[in-house]
């Protein structure tokens, strides 16, 4: 299996960058200063970092150039727990996600803001949506021309594709990684387990639980040209749910994530698409 998805990658993925690397020093610098100041701000605001991808960097392991990017992921398991209790779905869209990246010779910052969470999830609690605004702000404060990504076209259960497991809760969350780090030059990022974080809090919760992971060599072509999406598939999201008797797997439609960042999709999206369903696929089934 292994070899088969390598070469389906190389052929599709044919076309190299060429010309003057994308990642110069000066960018990655830049970057990795918006990051130091966006991780001062978590510490000030009591955030937990769960989850640092540096994109560009992965990709030169993986022999593929792209921009200076990276993307930081913290954690409010409070808030988490209350956002989580009217839709079990948010947590796709959590924990606090920023990405710094170089794009068209401009250094960038992004994250999802409470708008997002509240138009993708149908969120009405705005208590917490309000909670969740006043802290991403603040986390991206020491960055001026900080945006938060566009909420133009979204919708409730924009690109979210759902899928029922054959499998229980805990088999099917181990049936994934297996699948996934079974493929040549996949790695696997994080496992978030918001029952456990709720309990730590005093709560309950479903059993539900964040995965994600990633390809830094398809990713990186993936993320050529559409840098932005970085943010919200690269790595790669996957949440598993216990919804009454059943286990729903719910994960990021790459080709409709592209579309909102940049109203329009590449091959490579179409690809990664297809090769991420059918790794749920065969990781569902008894």
């Amino acid at each position: 299996m292994r070899k088969t998805i390598a070469l389906l990658f190389s052929s599709v993925f044919i076309t190299a960058c060429s010309g003057v690397p994308q990642q110069t020093q000066q960018d990655l610098d830049s970057v990795d200063s918006r990051v130091g100041l966006i991780e001062a701000n978590a510490n000030k605001l009591n955030l937990v970092p769960v989850l640092s991808i540096d994109h560009s960097r992965l990709g030169s392991e993986a022999e593929q150039d792209l921009a200076a990017s990276r993307v930081e992921l913290f954690s409010d398991d409070k808030l988490n727990t209350e956002l989580l209790k009217q839709n079990i779905e948010v947590g796709l869209d959590l924990p606090f996600r920023v990405l710094s990246y170089s794009e068209d010779g401009v250094i960038k910052t992004r994250y999802t803001n409470a708008e997002f969470l509240k138009k993708r999830h149908a969120l009405e609690n705005s208590r917490a949506l309000n909670q969740f605004e006043n802290s991403a702000q603040k986390l991206v404060s020491s960055v001026a021309d900080a945006m938060p990504v566009t909420t133009q076209g979204l919708e409730k259960g924009y690109a979210i594709t759902r899928v029922e497991s054959e499998l229980d809760f805990n088999a099917t969350i181990e049936s994934i990684k297996t699948n996934v780090l079974d493929q040549e030059g996949t790695e696997w990022f994080l496992t978030l387990d918001y029952t456990n974080r709720a309990k730590s809090q005093g709560e309950t919760l479903p059993p539900v639980t964040l995965l994600v992971f990633g390809a830094p060599g398809p990713g990186a072509k993936a993320m050529k040209d559409y840098m932005s999406i970085g943010l919200d598939t690269f790595g790669q999201k996957v949440l598993v749910y216990q919804q009454g008797e059943k286990v729903i797997v719910a994960y990021n439609d790459i080709v409709e994530m592209a579309r909102l960042h940049y109203q329009g999709s590449a091959l490579p999206h179409r690809v990664v698409n297809k090769m991420l369903g059918k790794t749920i696929s065969n990781s569902i089934e008894k």
